[in-house]
Parts: C-alpha cells; sequence; structure tokens
C-alpha cells in the first residue's frame, strides 16, 4: 500500500509536465491538431482519423488514448492450470466532449476446473474516466483512473482496486501506429500493488472488399470511416508485482490478431493469446468480437 502511494506523485507530476508544455507560450504549436487545441469542454467531434490522416485503431487488450463512442462486444476462451474459462464482456466507449470521456466494462464469465463443477456469474465491474491531455498529428496522451468495484457474483471477481495510469498513441508512419498503456494499480482486498504495462503495434491495410474508399465519408455518415480497413495486430501485456504476495513476479502475455472495418458501423476482431513467461496461467486462448460506432 504504501509504494502505491508513492507512486501517485509521479503520475501527478508526468501530468503536469505535459499539460505546462502544452499551453506555455515558448513551445512549437505548429503541429497541434485543430480539435485538441480547444478546452476540455469543446464538443465531441466523431472521427476515426488522425489529423494527420492514419487511422486510430482500437487494439484487444491496450486500451487507447484517444476517444469515441463506441460499444465492444468480445468473447474470451481460455484453457489451462486446470480450468477452463469462458468470458463475455461488454464495454462501452462514451466521449462526452473532446477530452473527456468515460468507459464502463461489465464481463459475464463461465469457468470449470477439471472434474468439478462450472459455475458463472458477472465479474467485477470497472469504471474508467479518460481525459486526453495532448494531442498532435502523430502523438496522443492520455489519463485515465479505472476504478473497478466489487460487484463479482457466485466468488468470480469481487475486488475492490484502483489504477491510475497514462496512454500514448504513436504513428510510426506508413500507417503503423503504436498503442502504449502504463498504470499503477492497487487492490484494497488483498493490499497488493502491481506495475500493469501494455504495447499494441498495428498495420493498417487499405481497402479490401468497401465500395467507398478508406478515409472517404461513407453512406449517411458526414466523415470519413473505418469502412473497409484490415488491421494487423501484434500485443504485449502483462504485470510486475510492486507491493504483497506477488512481490517482484513478472508476468506477461501476447496476442495475434485481425481486425476489419465490414461498414461505416461495426468492425470485426479475432486473435489468439498465448503466455509468454512461466509459470502459466493458461496454455492458450481465443478472442472474437465486434466494434460498433454511434
Amino acid at each position: 500500500m504504501q509504494n502505491f502511494f508513492k507512486l501517485v506523485p509521479v503520475f501527478w507530476w508526468l501530468v503536469t509536465v505535459v499539460s505546462a508544455e502544452e499551453s506555455h507560450p515558448g513551445h512549437d504549436h505548429e503541429h497541434v491538431s485543430a480539435p485538441a487545441s480547444g478546452g476540455f469542454l469543446e464538443p465531441y467531434q466523431h472521427i476515426h482519423f488522425s489529423s494527420g490522416g492514419t487511422p486510430l485503431v482500437h487494439s484487444f487488450g491496450v486500451e487507447p488514448a484517444f476517444l469515441g463512442r463506441d460499444l465492444f462486444l468480445d468473447y474470451r476462451y481460455r484453457s489451462g492450470d486446470g480450468l477452463v474459462e469462458n468470458e463475455l464482456e461488454l464495454e462501452l466507449e462514451w466521449a462526452f466532449t473532446r477530452r473527456l470521456g468515460v468507459i464502463v466494462e461489465v464481463p459475464y464469465l463461465f469457468e470449470k476446473e477439471d472434474g468439478g463443477a462450472s459455475v458463472d456469474g458477472f465479474g467485477d465491474l470497472a469504471i474508467v474516466p479518460r481525459a486526453i491531455l495532448l494531442e498532435r498529428d502523430r502523438f496522443i496522451l492520455s489519463s485515465q483512473i479505472e476504478v473497478e468495484t466489487p460487484t463479482g457474483t457466485n466468488g468470480l471477481g469481487g475486488e475492490t482496486a484502483i489504477a491510475p495510469g497514462l496512454l500514448a498513441w504513436l504513428d510510426l508512419g506508413d500507417w503503423w501506429t503504436l498503442n502504449t498503456q502504463l498504470a499503477v494499480e492497487h487492490s484494497f482486498s488483498d493490499d497488493e500493488t502491481e506495475f500493469l504495462f501494455g504495447f499494441g503495434l498495428v498495420k493498417s491495410i487499405g481497402q479490401l472488399g468497401s465500395s467507398s474508399p478508406v478515409g472517404e465519408v461513407s453512406g449517411d455518415h458526414d466523415h470519413p470511416t473505418l469502412a473497409g480497413l484490415l488491421n494487423l495486430h501484434l500485443e504485449v501485456t502483462g504485470s510486475v508485482g510492486l507491493d504483497g504476495e506477488e512481490q517482484g513476479e513478472v508476468y506477461a502475455e501476447g496476442l495475434v490478431g485481425l481486425s476489419y472495418g465490414v461498414n461505416a458501423q461495426m468492425d470485426l476482431r479475432v486473435g489468439y493469446e498465448f503466455p509468454l513467461t512461466s509459470p502459466r496461467e493458461f496454455d492458450g486462448g481465443l478472442v472474437a468480437g465486434l466494434v460498433w460506432h454511434f
């Protein structure tokens, strides 16, 4: 618990430095995109591309630095260590303004142990306020605080946790992008603190099976869409124990996947998950789902 409170000022310092850099009159603002140059209460604009024309694509397990109005429905299957787990997760991402939004995550779990009875029920509800701190043509930086509430049923969940973090989106050029997530999570239930990390590399490929070119206005929409865009995903996520029983332990897992813009409103995606460190929490897993853009 003490390590958690020691790290909070570090996150606050990073947020202060970034905010000061954005507003300091002595810095070059030539590449600051117009939508983010206003205040935090500027009206939300429905966009799927950066000001430099690069697609803003969600990773599977790494939260994005940008905001939108999207509904995610994901199914995840994992097996290993004598346990088979199926999970359905509903996630709503809602931007209130151009720079302020919230994410709500509701999981439902089905678990079965070898030779044991199966159990199912809701997992813990997560509420995640998010704010864009800085947005440029090829870089976006945001902060968020994930609050996990003990709403799990039938022994599935039941933890209270808080995780302040920083998110970054980087345009690497040629429609290669990198989503990065760093956070410190403290679980009050067992008084443990972990450093969480995630890196999601995305390669976007042009028009595939769409009547409208990628980046062009499509159908009834008055903004460019991701219809016909195929994306290749490579991700690494994990944690490092900072305090508690798992102090010093490192855990990491990888994912390879595909996502595709079926039309202006819906993306489909599928991926394969695998452990990168041992002891392994699972042998392998699949994730599939859809993203609905409002």
